[in-house]
């Protein structure tokens, strides 16, 4: 990790994002202003991380796919602001166990729990991952909403398109939610956790549950 090369990033992309395109946030009265947490966004466009990253209050420590780490400029950045290397396509401890010492450093962590960018910029629905690690590190999720973000920089897209951006955070999701009414399995706790998430987004984005 490069030390202020986070913040720097930060001013910079929140001074493009504003410029470009009108970036709007609200609910950050949401975000806690200590402690860890998860905050889990839907996810449509490469620039989500960056937006998301711009829009909370806190630095967060980021979870990406490790094939991007092989792009020498992307790869080298995201190693300076503290990413975490994700295998997708199986298990990955390694990045678990990252992801719950950041958490235990009381470092709030940005995960996009859809598992990958939704087609055509729809929303999509939370895996049971993100319910995994909310239990494990004992922590609140902070769901958080993206509009915008897919008509200004879709799939293949040399640059920046007109267009507004907007960020909505949600109240937090507990993750004791669901097992309070009593024993509930621990992979069914899970879901019923990514369940929340995606019931929060569609409140966020004003689409009926």
């Amino acid at each position: 990790m490069i030390p202020g090369l986070y913040h720097f990033s930060k001013f910079v992309c929140w001074l493009v994002l504003q410029l470009r395109c009108g970036l709007e946030v609200r609910g950050t009265e949401h975000v806690p202003t200590r402690g860890p947490y998860l905050i889990v966004s839907n996810h449509v466009s490469y620039l989500d991380p960056v937006v998301v990253g711009v829009a909370a209050p806190r630095r967060l420590v980021f979870m990406a796919r490790d094939t991007l780490f092989a792009q020498p400029l992307l790869g080298a950045w995201m190693r300076g602001v503290g990413v975490i290397p994700l295998r997708r396509d199986d298990a990955d401890p390694a990045a678990i166990r990252a992801a719950l010492a950041a958490l235990r450093r009381g470092e709030p962590i940005g995960l996009f729990p859809e598992g990958g960018r939704q087609p055509g910029g729809a929303l999509g629905t939370a895996k049971r991952g993100v319910g995994l690690l909310a239990i494990r590190a004992r922590v609140p999720i902070v769901p958080v909403h993206l509009r915008g973000t897919f008509d200004v920089l879709p799939p293949r897209a040399k640059g920046l398109r007109p267009g507004k951006i907007r960020v909505a955070f949600g109240p937090l999701i507990p993750y004791t939610t669901a097992s309070q009414e009593g024993v509930v399995p621990p992979r069914r706790h899970q879901e019923q956790l990514a369940d929340a998430v995606t019931q929060a987004w569609r409140r966020l984005a004003g689409v009926s549950p």
